[in-house]
C-alpha cells in the first residue's frame, strides 16, 4: 500500500489540475463573453469625449471671441418692446426646487449622445413624486451651432421661464443631427412653433444676452473636470453627497446612484 501511495497522490494531483484548467477555461470564456456584451452596449452610447486641456483652450478662446465691442453713445433712450425679456439668470430647473435629489446635467445641443440622453433624467423626475429635479448646464463645444443653440434655449427662458427653456431645448434636440450641423429650421422658426416670439428670440441671440450665463456654465464644467458630455452629477441635497455619472446612462443607473447616496455612499460636495 505504501508503495502505491505516491502513484495515487500523483493521479489525484493530475485530476485536480485538469479540473482546474477546465474551470479556468470556462471562467475565462464566460468573462470574455460578458466583456463583449458590455462593449457592444457601450459602443451604442459612448459619449462625445473631450479633454480638460481642450476645455481650457476653448474657454480661453471664448473669452477672446466674446470681448465686448466699444458701446456707441445712444442718441435716444431705448424703447422697451412689448415682449421685453426678464434677466437671463438662474438655474434651468425641471422639477421641484426643494427636491432632495438634484440631477445636474452637463450637456451640448450638438452632442448626439446628449440628444439621446435628454429625456432620461426628465423621466426620472416625472416618476419621482417630487423627490428629484434636473438642472441643465451648457457645455457648447461644437462651435458656432452649439453656442447659438445654447443662447436660443436661454433666450426662450428669458421669455417664458424654465418651462419655455425645456420646450425649446427639446425642440432644438429634435431639429439637429448633431456634431455641429445645426438645426434643420432657423431657431426663430422653432421658437415660434412652440408659442414663443421668434423675432425677439433672434434679437436676444444676436445681442448675446445669454453670454454670461452660458460662460458661467462652461467655466463650471472646466473647474469640475467634466471630460465628456453628457455628464450628470447626482446630488443628495440633505447630505450634500454626490455621484458623478459620465455618459448617456439609463434611468436605472440614476436610480442606483440615488439609492447609493441614501445609503450614505458617495463623495461629499
Amino acid at each position: 500500500m505504501s508503495s502505491r501511495l505516491p502513484i495515487i497522490l500523483s493521479c489525484v494531483a493530475i485530476t485536480l489540475a485538469i479540473a482546474a484548467a477546465v474551470f479556468c477555461g470556462r471562467a475565462i470564456r464566460d468573462q470574455q463573453h460578458l466583456v463583449n456584451q458590455l462593449n457592444d452596449q457601450v459602443a451604442k452610447i459612448q459619449p462625445y469625449a473631450f479633454s480638460r486641456t481642450e476645455l481650457d483652450s476653448l474657454l480661453s478662446r471664448r473669452r477672446e471671441e466674446s470681448a465686448p465691442a466699444p458701446t456707441p453713445v445712444p442718441t435716444a433712450p431705448a424703447v422697451p418692446s412689448k415682449s421685453q425679456s426678464v434677466p437671463i439668470t438662474g438655474d434651468r430647473r425641471y422639477g421641484d426646487a426643494t427636491a432632495q435629489f438634484s440631477l445636474i446635467e452637463y450637456s451640448d445641443f450638438e452632442c448626439p449622445y446628449c440628444k439621446q440622453y435628454f429625456a432620461v433624467p426628465k423621466a426620472v423626475v416625472d416618476s419621482s413624486r417630487g423627490n428629484a429635479a434636473v438642472v441643465f448646464k451648457h457645455v457648447p463645444i461644437h462651435g458656432e451651432a452649439s453656442r447659438r443653440e445654447a443662447f436660443a434655449a436661454e433666450c426662450a427662458a428669458a421669455q417664458g421661464g424654465n418651462d419655455a427653456f425645456y420646450r425649446m431645448a427639446g425642440a432644438i434636440f429634435s431639429s439637429t443631427a448633431g456634431n455641429g450641423t445645426g438645426t434643420e429650421k432657423p431657431l426663430a422658426v422653432i421658437a415660434s412653433s412652440i408659442g414663443l416670439d421668434g423675432a425677439a428670440l433672434s434679437r436676444c441671440i444676436d445681442n448675446q444676452e445669454p453670454l454670461q450665463k452660458v460662460k458661467a456654465d462652461f467655466r463650471e464644467a472646466v473647474e469640475l473636470g467634466i471630460k465628456e458630455t453628457p455628464t450628470t452629477i447626482v446630488r443628495h441635497n440633505p447630505s450634500n453627497r454626490q455621484v458623478v455619472l459620465s455618459g448617456a446612462k439609463g434611468p436605472e443607473d440614476i436610480l442606483r446612484a440615488m439609492a447609493k447616496l441614501v445609503q450614505g455612499n458617495g463623495a461629499a460636495q
